[in-house]
């Protein structure tokens, strides 16, 4: 009696409730990772942006301006998501290069640092400010 159909359906329910409650903890994970991450380096930008607005005459250029820059800002994350749940679904394929996967990272991070530690990065951040408008620099 007490492995009856009744039984096997609760365990059944069970196991669907703990498969999602894993994928709403990874998917909370995910996102808290990406927010320690994203907000030291997006929270002095979205700051001065949202000072442009709070201060601009032109509150519809100023407007403009922190549209495009969240629509910048969701692009990437909208990747990453659409992007995560295409390579889960063929992780299968992707298990058998994932070391090669890995070192190919790991270089491109090294790279990242290697230029960070000898300050090219400011270099690149100086010359993308000859694209701000005039007014804006200093921010």
């Amino acid at each position: 009696m007490a492995d009856g159909p009744n039984c096997r359906s609760c365990r059944g329910r069970f196991a669907g409730q703990r498969n999602a409650i894993a994928k709403l903890i990874g998917g909370f994970v995910l996102g808290t990772t990406l927010g320690l991450v994203w907000t030291p380096c997006a929270g002095p930008v979205l700051g001065s942006i949202l000072t442009l607005v709070a201060t601009s005459k032109d509150t519809g250029w100023a407007s403009l301006q922190l549209v495009v820059y969240a629509t910048g800002a969701a692009i990437p994350m909208l990747a990453i998501a659409y992007g995560g749940q295409a390579v889960t679904t063929r992780v299968r394929s992707i298990a058998r290069i994932a070391p090669r996967l890995q070192q190919g990272f790991g270089v491109v991070i090294i790279a990242f640092a290697a230029l960070s530690y000898f300050q090219y990065d400011t270099l690149i951040v100086a010359w993308l400010t000859s694209f701000y408008p005039n007014g804006q620099i200093g921010l």
